[in-house]
């Protein structure tokens, strides 16, 4: 059965037990007058990278292509998945942005691949072939979407609240820490953004689809 995941907490819920336990320790070192200061900055710093913040997409356009993740736009290019030729938008995602993935179309996923693996700083090359990573395919009314989502080397762990079913356009479905999220769309969707392009999640427009007539999504 799929958990209760986090929706319009102010705080994501994944954070709690990490807040707790601090401020569990806040309270020993309160007691023994020892690094109250330096707990205190941590469960601060906890706090902020899993703030939740509610957003709203720029555009009301069901072709819109939105950001699964805050982050600065690192490349886009033309690549293979699965013999087809896509176009790849790679995201890059710092330990300071807000961490929750968010659906970018109304979609439904099919299949989640999951890779065990190392927590390696997502540019280094060991990190294409050893990097721990997930692999959503997916089908939205107008295109297939990839997504995957790379753990850097901050992240201990790529949290998904849900693996396979329909997702709404915006909606949270994980928390990625630090990584990186790469993004891959059909050849003929027109892509607004370029690299370097700072980026919010569920609200900034990367592109648009291609208008062929829609698909169901289930």
């Amino acid at each position: 059965m799929m958990k209760n995941h986090t929706t319009t907490q102010i705080i994501a819920k994944e954070g709690w037990k990490y807040l707790f336990v601090l401020f569990v320790l806040y309270i020993i070192a309160s007691i023994f007058d020892f690094a109250q200061s330096i707990v205190f900055l941590v469960f601060v710093f906890t706090a902020y990278l899993f703030r939740n913040p509610e957003r709203l997409p720029a555009e009301d356009d069901e072709l819109a292509i939105l950001a699964p993740i805050d982050g600065v736009i690192q490349k886009i290019e033309k690549a293979k998945f699965s013999d087809k030729e896509l176009i790849k938008i790679t995201i890059k995602k710092s330990i300071l942005d807000v961490s929750l993935l968010r659906a970018p179309t109304l979609l439904s996923i099919s299949e989640t691949k999951r890779r065990y693996g190392l927590f390696l700083p997502t540019d280094s090359q060991l990190a294409q072939s050893l990097g721990e990573r997930v692999e959503l395919t997916c089908k939205s009314s107008f295109s297939d979407v990839v997504l995957r989502v790379n753990a850097g080397a901050f992240s201990r762990k790529i949290e998904l609240f849900k693996t396979i079913g329909p997702l709404k356009s915006a909606q949270r479905f994980g928390i990625l820490v630090e990584g990186s999220v790469e993004l891959f769309v059909s050849l003929d969707s027109r892509i607004k953004v370029a690299v370097g392009d700072s980026i919010k999640a569920g609200e900034s427009v990367l592109g648009y689809f291609a208008h062929k007539g829609k698909q169901s999504v289930c």
